[in-house]
C-alpha cells in the first residue's frame, strides 16, 4: 500500500515545522510521569524510624542537625532520619504554617514561644511529660524546677507538664532560640518512645551551658 504523502526530507521538515510542539509536549509528559512514579514508589522512612524537631524561632539548623546525627549514630542507631527545621517566625504566615503542621501531625518535637505554647497546651496538643520518670529524675537530680511548664487542662482541671522551659536548658541556646520558649512533644507524633528518648538525651546534654560560656564565666578579672 502506497502512502499518499511520500516520506522524504521535505515532508519531514514540513511535519516537524508544524508539529514540533507535540513532541515537546510528549517529552514533558514523559518526564512528569517518571517523576510521579518515583514520588509514589520512593521509599519513605516509617514514623517510628523518624524524629523531626521543629523550631518556631531562630536556629542554627546546620549545627543542630550535626548534633542530632551524632546522637543517632551513638545512642539511637535504630532511627533512619533525625533532623531539625525552622518555621517562619512571623505573626501571620508563621502562625498559619504552624497551625497547618500541627493539624497534619507534622513533626515530633517542637520549640515554641510562650504564647503559642500556652494556647496549644490548653487544647491538649502536647504529650504530658511528668509520667516520664527518667526525664523527671534528670531534672530533679540537677535541682532544676520545671514549674513554668505545668499548665492546667481546662477540660479536666488537672495540671500537667506539657513543656520544658527553654531557659532551663542553657546549652540549647547554642543551636536555637524561641522567646520564653518551651520544648513540647506533639501528641500525634506517632513515635512516643523514640521522641521521648531523644528529648531526654537533648535535655541531658543541654542542661549545662556551652563550654565557652562556662570557661569565660570562671575567669577572674
Amino acid at each position: 500500500m502506497l502512502l499518499k504523502t511520500p516520506v522524504n526530507g521535505q515532508t519531514l521538515s514540513q511535519h516537524f515545522r508544524y508539529s514540533w510542539w507535540k513532541y515537546l509536549l510528549l517529552v514533558l509528559v514523559s518526564f512528569g510521569l517518571v517523576d510521579l512514579l518515583y514520588t509514589v514508589t520512593a521509599y519513605r522512612s516509617p514514623p517510628e524510624k523518624v524524629v523531626q524537631f521543629y523550631i518556631y524561632g531562630l536556629a542554627d539548623t546546620t549545627g543542630l542537625n550535626e548534633y542530632m546525627e551524632s546522637v543517632r549514630q551513638s545512642e539511637m542507631p535504630d532511627m533512619e532520619v533525625m533532623n531539625a527545621s525552622t518555621l517562619v517566625e512571623d505573626d501571620t504566615y508563621g502562625n498559619m504554617q504552624l497551625t497547618t503542621y500541627l493539624a497534619a501531625g507534622e513533626g515530633d518535637l517542637y520549640l515554641l514561644p510562650r504564647d503559642n505554647f500556652i494556647g496549644l497546651a490548653a487544647s491538649s496538643a502536647f504529650l504530658t511529660l511528668e509520667q516520664d520518670e527518667e526525664l523527671m529524675t534528670l531534672f530533679d537530680e540537677a535541682g532544676v524546677s520545671l514549674q513554668s511548664g505545668w499548665r492546667r487542662d481546662p477540660e479536666t482541671g488537672e495540671n500537667h507538664l506539657y513543656g520544658i522551659p527553654f531557659s532551663k536548658l542553657p546549652g540549647l541556646a547554642r543551636y536555637a532560640y524561641a522567646k520564653d520558649g518551651f520544648l513540647c512533644v506533639l501528641v500525634t507524633n506517632g513515635n512516643d518512645d523514640n521522641v521521648l528518648k531523644f528529648l531526654r538525651i537533648l535535655c541531658r546534654d543541654m542542661l549545662a551551658a556551652p563550654e565557652e560560656e562556662t570557661s569565660s564565666g570562671s575567669e577572674q578579672p
